[in-house]
């Protein structure tokens, strides 16, 4: 078995992958389906690293430490620049939690486990995605699972079983059961795997590496070979580039089988060009022009770094459409820091001859743990800032009470504590403040019948005084009121009756008080005051409000209006319109929850002119 060619020609393949990745995200409208240049990747990479592997199985000088070796040189120097860069510039702008999302994620990719991670926290396309700096690093989490577990295989089959069909035969089943998988029901990967996000999941993405690494294992008697090509190879070759190409523009984001069968379609397409290309068809005089295989040479860092600016850009500007001076700064950004990564880190790494032990803990260990300890340290800073309250801020006095009253749902029943301890004080009562489990946001199932999981929270209902009911109902009807996450993510199958039914289950045993939603808004506030530091604030879009809070509010008024023993309390009608800030003090902490103050304030002004518990029946809902 002959050694592995280089073929510039697949360095070119790379440049059309890296390329249409960077035009989808700056502008997805550009290239809808920019986002197979990925897909594109782990074709290249499998079918390199299995071709690779076979050559020196076959020559009787593979060794794992060697290949690791070569994978740590090759991957980790150039990943580790691009993390810390994106760490230090995060530590100095992002706030508090946006810095404590992503520093987790880059904790996670030293153990190759990001995309395990962000499948529990952010799709691929929520809209807060773009604000993430290291969400691309998803994929090579992905490929290092691969390169641990694909080579086992390659050594089991070459030098146990002594034949390529075996290899070829298990890989196939692989293949078919992997991708099988992406036919599963949504609810097997939300409820039993608790993966809403199977976009990054390994399972469903070892399939288009596979594509790859069958292909090495087909072709590889015939590496160092190049033949002339014929009509009919020149046509295969042709049609694939083409029909490749066609991909990045008519296949989208929206598909139901992505990740899974709809993305095997350009990986195959892929691989067919890989391989007519090695009979010298038109594509590779195409693909082998010395600045398009240049591109695909600096890909990899082109890929890490192009991100990173372009997320800092939405950060920095809260646009979610990028403008020209903002993708022109990111494409100079871009271009530079590759260029330099590629001959200051990659290309120094890659020659420098390093033993595995060396290599492990030069390049992986201490880099690894001094960015570790550096998100850590700086996390500590960004959480003190964050939970100090500003100079001058008024605070509720404080509230005594014994907990009688019980406040139910999600993240906008906790923002209110500042409004229920300044009221409770005031009334002469204290809430007690309950998250629901997800499933429990409505008591019952779409048949309307009880859900089993829920009734924990009864016992509670029976200790209270009295319920209060707080959630985004916007969200659980299909809403879309914050440019932060994907609505169809937390909708609520019939929300709408469920919740009309849980309500008149409370109300059947105490009185229920249905909290009405306050505005929501396109971006935090105090990004603001983070970005005065550098004079970068010049560059954020103003503030609007998003939504229809009072539709939205209307429409929950309407479901409970007539249940008895239930009272609406409208209290963010007191909140002052067209600002997120009185009296130098900001109302808002992110786009839809209160500040500390906020909800001290709307508190305040509700207490002025009604009360809670001293409602009468009389005075339930009009």
């Amino acid at each position: 078995m002959q050694a592995v060619r280089y073929r510039p020609e697949i360095d070119g393949l790379r440049a059309v992958a890296v390329l249409s990745v960077i035009i989808f995200h700056l502008n997805n409208r550009w290239l809808p389906g920019g986002f197979l240049g990925v897909d594109i990747f782990f074709v290249i990479s499998g079918f390199l690293i299995t071709g690779i592997i076979l050559s020196e199985i076959q020559n009787g000088s593979f060794s794992f430490r060697d290949f690791y070796t070569r994978r740590i040189k090759r991957i980790y120097p150039a990943f580790i620049a691009a993390v810390s860069l994106a760490s230090v510039i995060a530590s100095q702008i992002f706030l508090y939690e946006d810095f404590n999302q992503m520093r987790k994620t880059v904790e996670l990719s030293a153990v190759f486990l990001s995309n395990i991670y962000l499948g529990f926290q952010q799709g691929y396309f929520d809209l807060s995605a773009d604000e993430n700096p290291v969400l691309h690093i998803w994929s090579l989490a992905v490929e290092e699972q691969y390169y641990l577990l694909y080579p086992l295989l390659l050594i089991f089959c070459c030098k146990k079983t002594k034949s390529l069909r075996v290899l070829r035969n298990i890989s196939i089943i692989l293949f078919l059961i992997l991708t099988a998988t992406s036919f599963l029901p949504s609810g097997f990967y939300t409820d039993i795997l608790n993966q809403p996000n199977t976009y990054y999941l390994s399972t469903l993405r070892f399939p288009e590496l596979l594509v790859g690494s069958l292909l090495a294992v087909y072709g590889q008697t015939e590496n160092g070979k190049q033949q002339t090509a014929n009509g009919k190879q020149q046509l295969v070759s042709l049609l694939s580039l083409s029909a490749l190409l066609i991909c990045l523009f008519v296949i989208d984001e929206h598909d139901p089988f992505i990740p899974g069968i709809t993305l095997l379609l350009p990986c195959l397409l892929a691989a067919l060009l890989i391989r007519s290309m090695q009979y010298g068809t038109l594509p590779i005089r195409i693909l082998s022009v010395s600045p398009i295989v240049f591109v695909g040479k600096i890909s990899y860092s082109l890929y890490l770094y192009h991100w990173i600016f372009i997320s800092f850009a939405h950060y920095i500007t809260g646009a979610k459409q990028l403008g020209l001076p903002a993708i022109s700064v990111v494409a100079a950004l871009t271009v530079g820091f590759s260029l330099l990564s590629y001959y200051l880190i990659e290309q120094p790494v890659r020659k420098r001859k390093m033993t595995f032990k060396k290599a492990l803990f030069c390049l992986y260990l201490v880099p690894s743990l001094i960015l570790v300890g550096y998100n850590l340290y700086s996390r500590g800073i960004l959480k003190e800032e964050h939970l100090r309250p500003s100079s001058g801020t008024p605070v509720a006095a404080e509230n005594n009470f014994p907990e009688t009253v019980l406040t139910l749902d999600d993240s906008h029943a906790g923002h209110l504590r500042g409004f229920l301890d300044y009221v409770g004080s005031r009334e002469g009562w204290k809430a007690k403040i309950l998250s629901l489990d997800s499933e429990c946001l409505v008591w019952v199932d779409t048949t309307l019948a009880d859900n089993p999981l829920c009734r924990k929270y009864r016992d509670e209902v029976e200790k209270a005084e009295a319920v209060f009911i707080a959630q985004f109902y916007d969200l659980r009807m299909g809403g879309q009121p914050v440019p932060r996450f994907e609505a169809q993510s937390f909708l609520i199958p019939g929300f709408l009756a469920r919740f009309r039914e849980t309500v008149k289950r409370i109300a059947a045993v105490k009185p229920v008080y249905v909290f009405a939603n306050n505005a929501s808004i396109s971006r935090s506030p105090l990004r603001e005051e983070k970005l005065k530091r550098f004079a970068i604030n010049q560059y954020l879009q103003p503030i609007q409000a998003m939504g229809n809070i009072d539709k939205s509010n209307q429409a929950v008024f309407d479901l409970v209006k007539d249940i008895p023993n239930v009272h609406w309390v409208d209290a963010q009608k007191y909140l002052p319109k067209n600002t997120v800030e009185i009296h130098g003090h900001y109302l808002y902490s992110d786009q839809d929850h209160l500040t500390e103050f906020g909800s001290y304030y709307m508190g305040r002004e509700f207490h002025k002119h009604e009360s809670l518990l001293k409602h009468s029946h009389a005075n339930a809902l009009q």
